[in-house]
């Protein structure tokens, strides 16, 4: 069973490593994936914000990187709500 997205985010958070935030996006793009539909990938992405959300209120002294990570998915992800306007 693999770890739940925001606890690997969150470890690579901890870590510092350089190329970590790579990896974060590339761990963002792998959860998406998974998604069976496009509803699902929609679903699964709003559930993931409020994950981050939710570790940067744990977890205050990771925001720089959870607000990365952030970034790539409100620049890589539209909703299907953009995509139709």
């Amino acid at each position: 069973m693999q770890p739940a997205i925001q606890q690997v985010i969150r470890a690579l958070a901890e870590d510092g490593r350089v190329g970590a935030i790579g990896i974060a996006e590339h761990a963002v793009d792998s959860y998406l994936a998974d998604a069976p539909s496009e509803g699902d990938r929609v679903l699964s992405r709003d559930i993931l914000v409020r994950d981050l959300a939710s570790l940067r209120g744990v977890a205050p002294h990771l925001a720089g990187f959870i607000g990365r990570v952030e970034a790539y998915l409100a620049r890589s992800v539209p909703t299907a709500l953009s995509r139709a306007a």
